[in-house]
C-alpha cells in the first residue's frame, strides 16, 4: 500500500494500519519501511482489531487484514488473510477504494516524527528484508510446482507473487537511492 499511497489517496482512501505492536516499535518499523500513513497501536485489540473481527485469539495478534469502508461507514471490502504474507494484490483494493466514489485526497509529502523509534526483539533489518524475501520467492515457487491440491497451488503462487513485488519495489527504491 506504501509503493501505491498517491493512487488510494486519489482514489480517497485514506490508509491507516493497526497492530498490536507498542507505538514505538511501530513508529521503527514505519521509519525503516517509509511508510506515508500512520501505525496504529492496539496491545489487546480491543479499540479495533477485534470490534472488526480480525482478532487471532490463538496467536494473539491481528489477522492480516483489509478493510475498506465507504464515507457513509459501510464496509464496502474485506480481505482476511491467513498469515503475514498473505495480502490481496493492489488492484482489488483499489478497485474497492474507487468503488466507493470518495473524493480524492490531497497528497502530502513527508512524515511527522511523534515517537522515537524502539524496534522490537524481532525486527528485521530492511536490507535483510530483500535477501528474506527472494528465500520467500524461491520457496514459494518450489512448493506451487510440487503442489498437488489447486488450492496450495494457488496459495504458494500468491505467496511468491507477493515476495516478488517486495523485491521488485526494493530493488526500485534501491536505484532511485543510488541514483539522488
Amino acid at each position: 500500500m506504501a509503493r501505491e499511497y498517491g493512487e488510494y489517496l486519489r482514489r480517497g482512501a485514506t490508509v491507516a494500519a493497526v497492530v498490536v505492536d507498542a507505538p514505538g516499535q511501530n513508529a521503527a518499523m514505519a521509519e525503516k519501511l517509509a511508510l506515508p500513513f500512520p501505525v496504529l497501536s492496539d496491545p489487546d485489540g480491543t479499540g479495533a482489531i477485534k470490534p472488526l473481527d480480525v482478532w487471532d485469539g490463538e496467536e494473539r495478534t491481528a489477522k492480516p487484514a483489509i478493510l475498506v469502508v465507504a464515507p457513509d461507514g459501510t464496509e464496502a471490502y474485506r480481505y482476511v488473510g491467513v498469515d503475514f504474507m498473505d495480502r490481496p494484490n493492489d488492484d482489488e483494493v483499489l478497485a474497492a477504494v474507487g468503488g466507493v466514489g470518495a473524493a480524492p485526497i490531497p497528497e502530502t509529502t513527508g512524515t511527522v516524527p511523534h515517537l522515537d523509534p524502539a524496534p522490537g526483539p524481532r525486527a528485521t533489518r530492511l536490507p535483510d528484508l530483500g535477501v528474506y524475501m527472494r528465500g520467500v520467492r524461491f520457496a514459494m515457487e518450489a512448493m506451487a510446482d510440487r503442489a498437488r491440491d489447486p488450492f496450495d497451488k494457488a496459495e504458494a503462487e500468491r505467496s511468491s507473487a507477493m515476495a516478488e513485488r517486495f523485491v521488485a519495489a526494493q530493488g526500485a527504491t534501491l536505484r532511485l537511492t543510488k541514483a539522488g
